[in-house]
């Protein structure tokens, strides 16, 4: 028998897997999905596993645990940032990595649980934050075609808590996506009366970066537009 489920999912829940691969090293993407080309059950991929409800009968095939980390900065000029950050990073991680660097656009994101990875798939959003206003790009592997791929924005069919990836389920195994930041010592403008409340600001004031990070707790789900000068 396998690796137990349970022991990779938060609410501790599945069986066992037939066989477990857990992918840290992002240059050996290709390699993986080679290894599990051609089974007859589909891998599963797994992410932060908050709310996974795996089956007590576990899983007839391979399971694949991202567990990429990190982000990296590309300055575009103007006061715009390019990140890049992999799939296995949590996003609260990496809201807070882009805090440290004092680049806003996705400080409102920090109270979601989940990885980097997964966020494109259900358009995540917090505050009048969702990370397609500030996505340009994901590379993922097309099960379909074998290779890897580089999706733009515009690819993506992101909608409110929609996706090409949520539409399509099964066929991209994201490995890193690429947002577009803004540098600036100030957070978004506070749209929504409860997280005002919780700042101690008034609508539409914009606090300091830093304060603009909210917990899990506090959680709204709604769009705002795409900052300026990002080319999907």
């Amino acid at each position: 028998m396998g690796e137990l489920l349970a022991d990779h999912t938060t609410l501790r829940l599945g069986g066992p897997a037939h066989r477990l691969l857990t992918h840290t090293d992002p240059a050996t993407g290709p390699d993986l999905a080679r290894t599990v080309a051609g089974e007859d059950t589909a891998p599963f991929l797994l992410g932060g596993a908050n709310n996974t409800l795996a089956d007590d009968a576990g899983y007839p095939g391979t399971v694949i645990r991202m567990a990429t980390r990190g982000a990296t900065v590309r300055p575009l000029g103007d006061d715009l940032v390019e990140v890049v950050a992999q799939a296995g990073e949590p996003l609260s991680a990496l809201a807070a990595f882009a805090v440290d660097q004092r680049l806003s656009g996705i400080e409102y994101l920090g109270g979601i649980p989940g990885t980097t990875g997964a966020a494109p798939v259900q358009n995540t959003g917090a505050y009048g934050q969702q990370i397609s206003d500030t996505l340009t790009r994901v590379t993922a592997f097309d099960w379909h075609l074998e290779r890897i791929v580089e999706l733009r924005a515009a690819d993506c069919g992101f909608g409110y808590r929609a996706s090409v990836f949520k539409s399509q389920p099964g066929r991209w195994t994201i490995l890193d996506i690429t947002v577009c930041l803004t540098r600036s010592s100030s957070a978004a403008p506070v749209a929504y009366q409860h997280l005002a409340d919780s700042l101690a600001v008034g609508l539409g004031a914009r606090p300091p970066l830093g304060r603009g990070r909210p917990s899990c707790d506090h959680r709204s789900q709604a769009a705002r537009s795409r900052p300026a000068g990002c080319r999907p």
